[in-house]
């Protein structure tokens, strides 16, 4: 990550691409760390890389998650993908999310209540989309009475159904 931030401008689009590649590529490794990291480093790229690679992979890491979404509504199962794949595609949008804390760019609510949804899918480690959903919750609480508007009430309710601290008496 710091390879590319620290040398974005003598980097070639053919190179800023390559590296994009490969940490997506380890996506769907094997391993949960590796995962994991690779959806750390890309929240970081997107962050301060080229905007033009981001939007792109924000783009894909969408309508990848919602492939599986529908798929799985359709057939009421995993849509044959392997757990890494599908934890993969959770992790790509959770990077998308925590990409831009404190901020509500206007694609955000569509990635974030996505995330939310898969709460649904047993295959996905169990607190995978929670921790990112939380973390957001935590990064756009000091603003979140104005930046909520950014939310149809639909949006809102199933953030409110990954909410951890349910309450019998609201």
């Amino acid at each position: 990550m710091q390879l590319l931030s620290r040398h974005t401008f003598i980097l070639s689009t053919v190179e800023k691409k390559q590296i994009w590649s490969t940490v997506e590529k380890h996506l769907t490794d094997n391993q949960v760390e590796v995962r994991e990291h690779a959806a750390a480093v890309l929240a970081g790229l997107m962050k301060g890389g080229d905007e033009n690679l981001a939007e792109d992979f924000r783009g894909r890491a969408y309508r990848d998650a919602n492939a599986i979404q529908k798929k799985r509504r359709q057939r009421n199962s995993s849509s044959g993908l392997s757990i890494a794949s599908i934890h993969g595609a959770v992790l790509a949008l959770a990077a998308c999310v925590l990409s831009v804390p404190y901020d509500m760019p206007s694609w955000l609510p569509e990635h974030v209540t996505l995330l939310a949804h898969f709460r649904r899918i047993a295959t996905v480690k169990s607190t995978c989309h929670l921790k990112r959903v939380a973390e957001f919750r935590r990064t756009h609480a000091d603003t979140w009475n104005i930046q909520k508007n950014s939310f149809t009430e639909d949006q809102l309710e199933v953030l409110a159904d990954t909410s951890s601290s349910s309450s019998y008496f609201a």
